[in-house]
């Protein structure tokens, strides 16, 4: 038997290597007297997969929260003119940008940004408001999407010019 075991590293093979001798030794195979590492080996297979977060999402719950803390500190040195909000996991953003009060003059223009590969969904509404009067813009939903042109490269709005609704 010990020289099988020279012989043969793999545990695998070596497995099967004793239990074909036994079978033809015809001694019944006892699994107090086998080797641990082949007990193990038949009983766990593998270890199981981690269940902690994959790579992708703990860089994505980083990236989300660097952006968020830039948003804090746009809104803290804009004296809330500036507002940035993401969402990493769900590849969404929002933005607002407007100052003001309604009581004399106010501008505000907010966004939700979706993201899908290399495109972004805008749907954006324009606020403003002179003496207590305000008026709100719906802007029809627009994409966005990079371009290159002759080297140069660039934004490419796509911007719907009839909207049907039913």
């Amino acid at each position: 038997m010990r020289i099988v075991q020279t012989i043969v590293r793999s545990k695998a093979v070596f497995a099967a290597v004793v239990a074909a001798t036994r079978l033809a030794a015809a001694e019944p195979v006892a699994e107090a007297t086998a080797e641990p590492a082949v007990l193990l080996g038949n009983r766990w297979p593998s270890v199981p997969e981690g269940r902690g977060l994959s790579l992708e999402d703990q860089i994505t719950d980083r990236l989300t929260q660097l952006g968020n803390e830039l948003g804090r500190h746009l809104d803290l040195l804009s004296h809330d003119m500036f507002q940035l909000t993401i969402d990493g996991r769900h590849r969404h953003a929002h933005v607002r940008l407007g100052a003001g009060d309604v009581g004399l003059l106010a501008f505000q223009f907010d966004s939700d940004i979706q993201f899908d590969d290399i495109n972004a969904h805008v749907h954006a509404r324009i606020d403003l408001g002179f003496y207590g009067h305000s008026v709100r813009f719906e802007l029809p939903a627009f994409d966005m999407s990079p371009a290159e042109y002759r080297g140069d490269y660039g934004v490419e709005l796509k911007l719907p010019l009839f909207v049907r609704k039913f």
